[in-house]
């Protein structure tokens, strides 16, 4: 019984990806990567992404380039069903994204870039239903940050308000910066100008408008509409073994709440072992 209900459930998870699109993934490639690259083919689009306006360019820097080291439309949260409502415009000669190794952009993404520089740093990690829009300037998303489903990230307000009382008008548009290892809780809004360190948890539903990045505190958690500093030395368990552990002993003790662990190893060793959420 046991095994036919893991064929069974192995069965389910794979009815519930979107296939390869062989044809999207050849066009996006030659579309937006130099020859050479592009015929590498190391961008996978799944599903039924939309792809329009690809005006601008696909980048890899400072990563050997492997086929597929990229899937664009994959189904990892399992949050939602796939709607096919996501699509990848770059929607001028000056818009650019970045990857400096391999990323996953899960399904139902909007990812605008209307001009400037969309960065993803190695293993970025990008949830269901996540819009990003890239307004100029530039948008950077550090190496293994994870960005949870239907969170907005958007660098500009592409309308400008006039100040009567300054006799002045004020850019809209701002850099983005999340750096390494970051988490941002689900159905969060980071608007330009959002600097967040390394290492930073931004509770679910929380609006990130201003740079934290001078604050001396470390390993932040942030949250709040406008966000505020909760609390520091907060850290996200990245490894896949000692998060089984933690949950293992958690279901070994069910009247216990807290896990003693004297010290978590900043190097995570393991953390390549499961890409993903």
């Amino acid at each position: 019984m046991n095994i036919i209900t893991r064929i069974l459930g192995s069965l389910e998870a794979r009815l519930s990806q979107p296939r390869l699109s062989l044809w999207r993934t050849v066009y996006f490639n030659l579309r937006t990567l130099p020859f050479d690259e592009a015929v590498k083919f190391p961008i996978f689009i799944y599903g039924k992404v939309r792809l329009f306006m690809l005006n601008g360019k696909a980048r890899f820097e400072n990563t050997p380039i492997r086929r597929g080291m990229v899937k664009i439309g994959v189904n990892a949260d399992s949050f939602s069903l796939f709607d096919h409502s996501g699509f990848v415009q770059l929607g001028s000669k000056d818009s650019k994204m970045v990857f400096e190794g391999p990323a996953s952009i899960s399904v139902n993404c909007k990812i605008r870039v209307v001009a400037g520089e969309l960065r993803f740093g190695k293993y970025a990690y990008i949830g269901e239903g996540v819009r990003i829009v890239c307004n100029g300037s530039s948008v950077h998303i550090g190496e293994y940050s994870r960005i949870a489903f239907e969170t907005t990230i958007m660098n500009s307000g592409f309308h400008h308000v006039y100040n009567s009382s300054k006799k002045s008008i004020i850019r809209t548009t701002r850099p983005i910066y999340i750096g390494k290892y970051c988490w941002i809780g689900n159905r969060s809004t980071l608007l330009a100008g959002a600097a967040i360190k390394d290492f930073t948890i931004v509770c679910a539903s929380s609006l990130i408008n201003r740079d934290f990045t001078q604050m001396e505190c470390e390993n932040q958690m942030l949250g709040g509409s406008p966000a505020k500093m909760i609390c520091c030395g907060m850290k996200r368990i990245f490894s896949p073994k000692l998060e089984s552990q933690v949950i293992r002993w958690f279901n070994e003790h069910p009247t216990e709440n807290v896990y003693v662990l004297e010290q978590l190893d900043d190097n995570v060793t393991d953390v390549n072992s499961e890409f993903g959420r």
